[in-house]
C-alpha cells in the first residue's frame, strides 16, 4: 500500500495501529500495511467498525499484522469479540472480490 494511504489509516486510527512503532520481535505492524491500494476503502471501513466497537465495549483492540495472503486480506488483532471477528471475516472475504 502506498505510504500516503497507509499514513491516513495510521492517523485516523492511532489506537488501533499503535503497535506499528514496536520492533519486529513484538509486532509485525513494523512492516506496515502490506495490501493493495484498492483495499483502502475496505480497510478504512473495517477499522472504523473496530474502533467503534472497542469504544462502545471499553476494551483495547490493536492490529498486530495487516497483509495479503493467498490473494485475500489477513487482519490480525490482539483482542476480538465475536462482533470484531465477524467484521474481520467479512472484510477478508470481500477483499477477494476487489481486483488489483
Amino acid at each position: 500500500m502506498k505510504i500516503e494511504l497507509q499514513e491516513q489509516l495510521f492517523n485516523n486510527y492511532p489506537k488501533l495501529f499503535v503497535r506499528r512503532h514496536l520492533p519486529k520481535t513484538e509486532s509485525a505492524m513494523c512492516y506496515g500495511i502490506q495490501c493493495p491500494d484498492q483495499w483502502y476503502d475496505l480497510l478504512d471501513s473495517l477499522c472504523a467498525l473496530i474502533r467503534h466497537r472497542s469504544i462502545s465495549m471499553e476494551f483495547i483492540c490493536e492490529a498486530t499484522q495487516v497483509k495479503t495472503k493467498f490473494g485475500g486480506l489477513r487482519f490480525y488483532v490482539t483482542y476480538a469479540d465475536d462482533y470484531i471477528k465477524g467484521a474481520i471475516n467479512m472484510a477478508e472475504q470481500l477483499s477477494r472480490n476487489i481486483t488489483e
